[in-house]
């Protein structure tokens, strides 16, 4: 131990440990915030892609994906980035088109890779206002050189409250 300091030799124990507190607290408050942060960034950025779908912004919209980007739909029907950014452009030029909001339960954020998972709700609201469906979803998040963006989503329908919404929804299925 002759590498320690006197100083610090000489001390009892208790006086030893309440110099180790105070950089152990450092360093786990550094790792929440950093938690924190990134939780912050997502649920930001899943409200602005909110804000583009309600608005019919598609450039806003795509700028939240990966260029792998996938869903898949309840109804089992799977979209790659190309394919679900044209069906939300379809939906933007229909002002009857029902518009989708994804609400932010929960963010989990990997300790083992550059990845979060978000759990939340969504709506299928029509031209009126009023809930047609709902649901489920699960999005992967993936952390990239320009932030965070959306890897994959899963949607599950739980509710449906209008017989032609239902229908639409059912068409997505893929054959059998």
């Amino acid at each position: 131990m002759q590498w320690l300091p006197a100083t610090i030799l000489g001390m009892n124990l208790r006086m030893k440990w309440l110099l180790a507190v105070p950089p152990v607290a450092a360093l786990a408050l550094a790792w929440y915030a950093q938690l924190h942060t990134n939780e912050n960034e997502i649920r930001k950025i899943r409200t602005e892609s909110n804000h583009a779908i309600a608005h019919g912004d598609i450039a806003a919209f795509a700028a939240s994906l990966t260029d792998d980007f996938i869903m898949v739909r309840g109804s089992s029907a799977f979209a790659s980035r190309q394919q679900y950014i044209a069906a939300f452009s379809d939906d933007f030029r229909q002002s009857d088109a029902v518009r989708y909001e994804r609400i932010t339960d929960r963010v989990e954020l990997s300790k083992a890779a550059p990845l979060a998972a978000e759990h939340g709700h969504w709506i299928g609201h029509n031209a009126s206002g009023r809930a047609v469906y709902g649901g489920t979803y699960l999005a992967m998040w993936r952390h990239t050189d320009s932030g965070w963006k959306i890897r994959s989503e899963l949607f599950v329908v739980l509710t449906c409250a209008d017989p032609a919404a239902c229908s639409a929804y059912r068409a997505t299925a893929p054959a059998k």
